[in-house]
């Protein structure tokens, strides 16, 4: 829905999922006197503005903390049933449930907001720290900048060099707020499930010795040294007889096709087969696994020198193989200080404007400028 500033409206803070504490932030003029019993006996009216005030919410203990007098969070238990108790007793005194980010949008400006956003989706402390200092101000005084170029000037070479050292980071940025995709390939049974089991520390995919066991992409995520990553599972790649399994087949290519990081697994047990040197064609910037390592090696001399040597029944070379993944997929990390876009529309219309100042196109570089800071895209 489109809100208003004066739109009665309530949002759970916190991202999805369990936590210690949630935060629900309230945007309406209603006395919450009949909800929250503040400690001492004080009225909704009484309560100072930017100071923690304990209290009950229905029986469970809450802190409340108003910033205005139409503005206030509640931090209570992590659990959902609290955050849904809460706000199913606000809803009953006229304060409806929205977004997080449609209650965001009715006080931030939309460069502000998008910003606060891709924090919002942070999954780890590393990225959220990084989006943290972006939206402290840290980003916006640099795209603001660029929108103060005149185009008779000289500068535009230095504007030039801003914005290729903005782009310098716009994967980077971009996967601070939803993961990286690594996907695990190989033929049939060379232990694909397994391997993902094994770096997720708990059996997500179903393991068996039946070819073609996988013929759905089995996806989840975890983190490692701090960086959200992707992981799936897919079918094994052999010619396949049967119409399901080549289906899961032409899924898994359409999924490597678009991974950041491609892992490809030999089973070192068996002799190497003509599916395996097609593989390891097709994909040459993969890394390479030498799976099953616990067992004896029959693979031989057509083992690629860079293949790490792992076993996800003894967990033998996973570590190597977590910091490998680490290192393809974040070969460098921007200094403290340092401005990074966050989303793809952000890094879109970067790349126009520096387009743009390529081509002394005034108008293109200052319809993305514009665009930049207002929130829209690009016309085309």
């Amino acid at each position: 829905m489109a809100m208003t500033a004066s739109v009665d409206a309530a949002a759970c803070w916190t991202p999805p999922g369990r936590g210690a504490i949630a935060v629900i932030r309230v945007r309406s003029s209603r006395s919450l006197d009949g909800l929250f019993r503040a400690r001492g006996g004080r009225k909704w009216s009484e309560l100072a503005c930017y100071r923690p005030h304990c209290g009950s919410w229905g029986g469970e203990e809450v802190v409340v903390c108003r910033l205005s007098d139409a503005d206030c969070e509640i931090q209570c238990h992590g659990g959902e049933a609290a955050v849904r108790r809460i706000l199913r007793d606000l809803g009953g005194a006229g304060i409806a449930t929205v977004d997080a980010a449609e209650l965001a949008a009715v006080w931030q400006e939309p460069l502000d907001l998008e910003v606060q956003q891709a924090l919002m989706r942070a999954a780890t402390w590393r990225t959220a720290n990084i989006l943290a200092e972006q939206a402290d101000g840290l980003l916006k005084t640099e795209l603001l900048a660029l929108c103060e170029l005149r185009w008779e000037s000289a500068d535009r070479r230095r504007f030039a060099d801003k914005l290729a050292a903005l782009l310098e980071w716009s994967q980077f940025g971009v996967h601070l707020s939803q993961p990286w995709s690594v996907v695990l390939t190989g033929r049939p049974n060379v232990g694909k499930s397994s391997l993902l089991n094994a770096l997720l520390g708990f059996r997500r995919a179903v393991v068996a010795d039946v070819p073609g066991t996988t013929r759905d992409v089995v996806t989840s995520c975890t983190a490692f040294d701090g960086w959200p990553v992707e992981l799936a599972d897919t079918a094994g790649q052999r010619p396949a007889a049967e119409v399901l399994e080549a289906a899961g087949i032409a899924l898994a290519q359409s999924r490597l096709a678009a991974a950041d990081l491609r892992v490809l697994l030999l089973d070192t047990s068996q002799p190497p087969r003509s599916e395996d040197f097609a593989l390891l064609a097709q994909w040459s910037d993969a890394v390479v696994v030498a799976h099953k390592a616990d067992l004896p090696d029959r693979f031989g001399r057509d083992l690629p020198s860079a293949a790490l040597r792992v076993s996800s029944r003894t967990g033998e070379g996973l570590s190597v193989l977590m910091a490998e993944m680490v290192r393809r997929l974040v070969p460098r990390v921007p200094p403290p200080g340092t401005p990074v876009p966050v989303s793809r529309r952000q890094v879109d219309l970067l790349r126009a404007m520096h387009a743009a100042l390529l081509v002394d196109d005034e108008p293109r570089y200052r319809a993305a400028a514009l665009a930049l800071v207002t929130g829209d895209g690009l016309a085309p």
